[in-house]
């Protein structure tokens, strides 16, 4: 996973060795030998120059406008969720409760014929 991250003024780039200045950005990424290994991986960071020379920074057009990011592309959209959404699990839990407090209310008749 890519971590792109914003400079205290306090670090250095592993490639490269000049100090990240402050406000400035960097990214963050687990590497092995080189290639980008999330399970185990050591965690390098790299200044913008280092990581768009190792083919970490891409640049992407919006809004007219052309934007520096550390995001991979990706192969597919998103799936909308089938999931109910927040409002109308509060709705579902309301429904519940009123239906316990209905079946609460409904207690048995006592049998008095002995």
């Amino acid at each position: 996973m890519r971590i792109g991250s914003i400079s205290q003024g306090k670090l250095k780039c592993d490639n490269c060795g000049q100090i990240v200045p402050y406000v400035g950005r960097y990214l963050i990424v687990k590497e092995t030998d080189g290639v980008e290994d999330e399970e185990h991986g050591t965690v390098r960071r790299y200044c913008v120059k280092c990581a768009r020379e190792k083919g970490y920074v891409d640049t992407r057009e919006e809004k007219g406008e052309s934007i520096l990011t550390f995001f991979q592309k990706t192969e597919r959209l998103l799936e909308v969720s089938s999931e109910p959404e927040e409002g109308e699990l509060k709705v579902e839990a309301a429904a519940g409760e009123t239906q316990v407090k209905q079946e609460k209310e409904e207690v048995p008749e006592e049998d008095t014929h002995e």
